[in-house]
Formats: C-alpha cells, structure tokens, sequence
C-alpha cells in the first residue's frame, strides 16, 4: 500500500510538471507572435520613413522647378523692360509673357496666364485697374474705383463718387439692372421705365409688380407722337399739357394737386372735350387771323389780338402785352415764372440752357427765332462779333464764337466771365457744372456736400430747391425734375391776367 500511494503521489508530480511545461509552451507562442508584430512595425515605420524621404525629394525638385521658371520669367520681362525704358518697376505685370498661371498669380491677384496670347491677363469677369491689379466686378450701390468695375455685370452703369450708379436716362432695378426708357405699348418693369418716356404714363401689370406694358392714365389722350395728355378734370404738372390736348385750358393748382380746367370766362363741353366760350363757340375750332400769334405777357406785340390769342384778358400798351386790369400777383414785370429762365413767346418757359442752341425747345420755336446777331437774348451768350450762342458754351474749352470771345475769360487768374462759374481753385468751367453730381473741378469744388446737399454758402447765380439743396440755374424749366422735390418745375408757365372789371377797356 506504501508503494501505491508512491507511485501515486509521483504520477500527480508528474501530471504538475506536464501542466507547468504547457503554460511554458503557450507563454512561448505568444512571445512569437509579439515578435511578428514587432517586425511588422519595424517594417512599416521603414516604408513611412522611405516616403518622407521621397516627399522631400520631389519638395526640393518643385522648388528648383518654380526657381528656375520665375528666373527665366524675370530675365525675360527684364530685358523686355529694360530695351524699353532700362528700368524694371515689377517682375511680372499683364503684358509680361508667361508659361504657368502661378508665374501670375504670384504678382498679381485675380490673373492667369492665357494660352492663346502667352500673357498675363486678369480672370473672367475681372477687369485690369493698372498694369499690377486686377479688380473684381461690383454691382448697383457698392463700390467701385473705375467705370469697367460696374459694366462687367451691369450694363449702362458707371462708377461715381465711388459707387455704381444707372447712365443718365436709365434707372436701377435691384442690383443688377439699369432700365431704359418704355415707351407706350411697350413692355415695362416698373412705373418708373415708362415715366422716362412719358411723365403721365404708368406699368398696367400682366403677372402684378413682375411685368406688364406701359400705358397712359384713364382719361388721357395719346397722341400720333406717343405721348399721353390730360383730358379735363385730369391731374396734370403743366399748363402747356392741358392746352395740346384741350385748347383753351390750363393746369389749376388745388392745394397738393392740380386738374386740368377752362381758364377764366370759358367753360368746358357737356362731355367735358373741349373748352368753349358762353356763346357755345369750341375754342380752337374758329378761325384765325392770319400772322396773329399768341403772345404772353411783357413779350413784344403789334396789336392785341396777338396778346388775347394767349390771354383774353391782356392787350398790347406800347408794343408789350399787358393786363387789362393790373395786379400786383400777375403783370407784364411778374409773370410768375422762374428768373433765369426764357420766357417763350406763346408763355412757356425753358431753361437758359436750351435758347440759341440750334434746337427749338420752345413750341413756338421763339427760343431759336430770337436769336438775333447784336441783339441775342439775355438768357444766351453774344459774341463779340455778334452772333448768339447757348450759355452752356461758355468756358468749355472750345472756340463756339467765330471770335473765340466765349473762351476769353476763362483761365485762372482773373474773374470768371459772368456766364460760367468759377472753382475755388480759379478754374473757370460752364455753369450748368454745379451741383450735377459729377465732379468737373479739379479741386471737387463744384460737388461740396455742405453746398449741393445742406444748402450751404449756396453761388449768388445758383438756385436754392425748396428742400434746401443748390443747384445751378440751368435745370430751371428743363423738363426733369432736378432737385427731387419738382421746385424747379412748378414755375414754368407765364400767369394769366384777372378777369377785369365790367365795361373794363380790352
């Protein structure tokens, strides 16, 4: 039994080795196995380091690459430059040849190197400043340093006073547009495109506030030319529009508005066409006298037939149309339109700047038929010689006299001639120059903000809007509303005699 229990007690010996020598061999194949991944480490680190190595290799060769073209760049524009003028102001500018858009961009912004020409130009849509900059494109209202920075995107713009702006004659629509005029019949986006044809007309919408066609008011006549007229009863803005579309009317102011009506002693139709006199005669319709033409007050007449054919109720007292009955409101010395504008023989009244232009502003062409050499109007410019020329003319750098008297004062150092205006500097330019939102004056002394804007230290020959703002005489009675608020169009029209008195001479 003691020798069982022997062999026993060695066989569990036995049995304890053997497990201790399987831990040993399992503690051995994970060791193994470790030492694989240690390997694979080693060996990926050696192929990260192999492509650092690599990357640094094709770094050096980009740099050498870059250097060499920038030196056979450089050496190029410099010998370019240098048979020029012998001097080199910048490595690369948009006439100098190039191989690569980098070459370009690394001197200038906004360029690229264009295949066809081989040279440096600016981008699409980018327009060149100078020889070394390329400016990106602008719109309505922003920024801006030069006219091509407006016109990439919006067409009929200009750049002034730094920002973009429509043309003369054409008017923003959001930020992209500058709208030309629509006529009636036309196709229009808003009121305004089709008031640049006609002051009365308005947008009919097809889709509301989208499209639609420009169209006169109800009630308003169109005429053979396009244009749209006030019937009676009508709002109207002048008198001479009442008068084309219903003979024998005017344009009467009622508080904040006015509505075409008869003048005083006529009455107007049963449907309300025409103007009649008590007698039921159509004014308009009788005849005539032949060589009689209406003439307004404190014109020249012959007789008073011409000066009734304007206003029944003036005559001619020695060779001027005068009230019958004088009022201190309405005579032949006050006849209620704006100074510094041309009274027209039939009572209309224009700006200085359209008399003896060439071109009959008045409908009676009286603007242009007085005219005469030695005896020119007062609101023109006479030359020495005699001959009549427009006062816009006057110190604009040109010889308009046969004499070039219109330029002969006109540089600095003496007094402006009275018909032009004068810079702080001493630079004489024309007078319809001031306060038009452009600056002629070397030294911006025509667009002073405190003068134009805040009505400050207005020029004794300017006009002084009733917002406050000055502007020049010249947009007195020019047909566009040049102060914003229509002052200087609602004294365009000569005032009509009262009715006088019972038994009163006419």
């Amino acid at each position: 039994m003691v020798k069982v229990k022997f062999v026993i007690d060695l066989m569990v010996k036995v049995k304890f080795v053997i497990d201790l020598m399987v831990k040993v061999k399992f503690v051995i194949d994970l060791m193994v196995k470790v030492k694989f991944v240690i390997d694979l480490t080693v060996k990926v680190k050696f192929v990260i380091d192999l492509m650092v190595k690599v990357k640094f290799v094709i770094d050096v060769m980009v740099k050498v690459l870059v250097t060499y073209t920038l030196q056979t760049t450089a050496s190029s524009v410099r010998s370019t430059t240098s048979s020029k003028n012998g001097l080199l102001s910048s490595p690369v500018n948009l006439r100098s040849t190039c191989k690569s858009s980098f070459v370009c961009l690394l001197f200038i912004p906004n360029s690229y190197c264009n295949w066809n020409s081989e040279l440096c130009s600016c981008r699409p849509f980018h327009v060149q400043f100078n020889d070394t900059m390329c400016i990106p494109p602008t719109l309505l209202g922003f920024g801006c340093a030069i006219d091509a920075q407006c016109r990439v995107k919006v067409k009929n713009s200009r750049c002034v006073n730094g920002l973009c702006e429509c043309l003369p004659n054409y008017i923003p629509f959001r930020r992209d547009r500058c709208l030309s005029e629509a006529k009636v019949g036309e196709y229009c986006l808003n009121h305004e495109q089709c008031r640049l044809s006609d002051k009365y007309a308005y947008c009919n919408w097809t889709i509301p506030h989208v499209y639609g066609k420009c169209q006169c008011p109800s009630g308003f006549f169109f005429t053979n030319d396009g244009r749209c007229l006030p019937h009676l009863g009508k709002k109207c803005k002048t008198s001479k529009d009442c008068e084309e579309a219903t003979p024998g009317a005017y344009c009467k102011k009622h508080k904040k508005t006015a509505i075409c009506e008869c003048r005083h002693g006529l009455r107007s139709s049963s449907n309300r066409l025409r103007c009649e006199t008590n007698k039921g005669q159509v004014i308009g319709e009788r005849e005539k006298t032949p060589n009689t033409l209406a003439t307004s007050l404190g014109k020249h007449c012959n007789k008073a037939a011409e000066c009734q054919a304007r206003d029944p109720y003036s005559t001619c007292i020695n060779e001027t149309c005068q009230c019958v009955r004088h009022a201190s409101s309405c005579n032949a010395h006050k006849t209620g339109c704006h100074q510094n504008t041309f009274q027209c023989r039939n009572g209309q009244c224009v700006s200085w700047f359209f008399v003896c232009d060439g071109q009959r502003n008045c409908i009676d062409g009286s603007d242009e038929d007085e005219c005469i050499s030695y005896n020119c109007p007062k609101e023109a410019f006479q030359c020495n010689n005699g001959s009549c020329i427009s006062r816009s003319l006057v110190c604009n750098g040109k010889w308009e006299c046969p004499d070039g008297s219109d330029e002969a004062r006109c540089y600095k150092g003496i007094t402006c001639d009275k018909y032009s205006f004068q810079c702080a500097s001493g630079q004489c330019l024309p007078q319809y120059i001031l306060c038009n939102a452009v600056t002629d004056c070397n030294d911006g002394s025509d667009e002073l903000e405190t003068m134009c804007f805040k009505g400050e230290d207005c020029p004794s020959e300017s006009f002084q809007c009733n917002s406050g703002q000055c502007r020049s005489t010249a947009i007195l009675c020019s047909g566009l509303d040049g102060c914003g608020d229509n002052s200087d169009e609602d004294r365009c029209e000569v005032c009509y005699c009262e009715k006088p008195e019972d038994g009163a001479r006419t």
